[in-house]
């Protein structure tokens, strides 16, 4: 049965790594809600993050729109019309700071050989046809290119775009600090890992393509004021100090993502011996509470209608989560069409005043939690006594408003046990 679970939570990594990178982008440069149908003709209605990049341009960016003008499919022309219309939105809000220029590379044309050369990707139809959709950024000395815009990516428009700009205008990578009880940064060779040294995780790489990335340990006193955007993974063991700093981080306008766990089922080196067929729980219990949610980290979510498998091999705490689990309004879950989520927590209770919560994916409602020991039950076990709650619990949240402190008492003082064992974790694993 492990094998069978590891291989199928595997599969997930990569979705995992594109949601981290989307949810990153997404608070980086502001709230981006609501990019498609928002006006009479499809029009677009730029974020307030995008408006901020475009706003804080120091030169002016040229976009250079390839869009084949010949005989292509319906949908894709009136797609192409679309991006027309944002990159108009793009230059207006750029006052006078971003210029669109449109091109039709027909075939053997100079406007083709200069696709070619920016890296914009000749597309084929259906019907074998050639056609053109693309885009190069040009920024003073830098230039980018969106080699291919498709239709499926529609309601990331808007992103890839104001991506590549911010990519091509940055003087220095923006910094984001990564705190984690994971080895997510690799490990050398020990006998832990077999003699092997362990890769640093998948989405560490994709992190490092557009970030500089900080290792951050389990025990600051403090959250360097360097780090503007802190993820945060697992964060097994972590005391009252490490939260007071997390705190005071999102009090001076610090940006926090979270993933916590109440059963890491790869986090072996957090078990005896790193052994063990559960997982270790993680939570951040003062800091939600403040925020007025609760996370019981000795539960996860059994969901009926989400469940993985059938018959003897039905694992109903392995979410197969489908389009209608996300919010489609988000850029962080709009393209989201399925995510494997295995032993989820859920998320309980109301914001305090001054804080709203966006739920960014839930369950069904034909679902209750179980204990997180019996996480990895399967088939007839699994489900025997299933009463559903009837509630759609939260499994990802946003909350954003005017935080107040989750230490009314000030710094807590020194707590032996959280500190002591996970500064001691964090050791073993640099």
């Amino acid at each position: 049965m492990h094998k069978k679970t590891e291989s199928l939570l595997y599969s997930a990594g990569g979705l995992v790594a594109a949601l981290i990178i989307l949810v990153l982008l997404n608070l980086v440069l502001g709230a981006a809600r609501g990019r498609i149908d928002l006006t009479q003709g499809r029009l677009y209605t730029l974020s307030e993050g995008t408006r901020a990049v475009l706003g804080k341009l120091e030169s002016p960016v040229k976009i250079r729109l390839y869009f084949s003008q010949s005989d292509i499919p319906l949908p894709i022309k009136a797609y192409g019309r679309r991006v027309e219309d944002l990159l108009a939105e793009f230059r207006q809000a750029g006052r006078g700071k971003v210029a669109v220029e449109k091109l039709d590379p027909q075939p053997d044309s100079d406007a083709e050989d200069s696709a070619t050369l920016e890296g914009v990707e000749a597309q084929v139809t259906p019907s074998g046809d050639k056609f053109y959709l693309g885009a190069s950024i040009s920024y003073a000395d830098q230039k980018l290119a969106l080699p291919a815009l498709a239709p499926d990516r529609e309601a990331l428009l808007e992103y890839d775009l104001v991506r590549a700009i911010a990519r091509a205008a940055a003087t220095a990578k923006p910094l984001i600090g990564v705190m984690s009880a994971l080895p997510v940064f690799g490990m050398p060779p020990s006998p832990m890992t077999g003699g092997q040294p362990l890769e640093p995780q998948v989405f560490i790489g994709e992190l490092r393509r557009d970030y500089t990335v900080k290792r951050v340990g389990l025990d600051p006193e403090k959250i360097d004021d360097d780090v503007k955007v802190l993820l945060v993974i697992h964060p097994r063991g972590i005391g009252e100090r490490a939260q007071y700093a997390l705190d005071q981080f999102v009090l001076r306008g610090g940006k926090l993502i979270a993933f916590l766990d109440p059963s890491a089922y790869f986090d072996q080196l957090g078990q005896m011996g790193g052994m063990g067929g559960g997982g270790t729980p993680s939570s951040l219990d003062t800091l939600l509470k403040g925020w007025g949610l609760a996370f019981d980290s000795g539960k996860v979510v059994l969901d009926m209608r989400y469940l993985t498998g059938a018959g003897a091999r039905t694992l109903p705490t392995l979410l197969s989560l489908n389009d209608n689990a996300f919010d489609p309004h988000d850029i962080a879950t709009a393209r989201l069409g399925s995510l494997l989520m295995p032993f989820a927590g859920a998320f309980t209770g109301k914001p305090v005043e001054g804080l709203s919560e966006t739920v960014l994916m839930k369950s069904s409602a034909y679902s209750q939690l179980v204990d997180s020991f019996a996480a990895t039950a399967q088939g007839e076990a699994a489900v025997r006594g299933f009463k559903p709650s009837g509630i759609e619990y939260p499994l990802a949240v946003r909350l954003t408003g005017k935080f107040k402190t989750a230490f009314p008492e000030g710094r807590p003082k020194d707590d032996d046990k959280g500190e002591k064992k996970a500064a001691k974790a964090s050791d073993a694993k640099s």
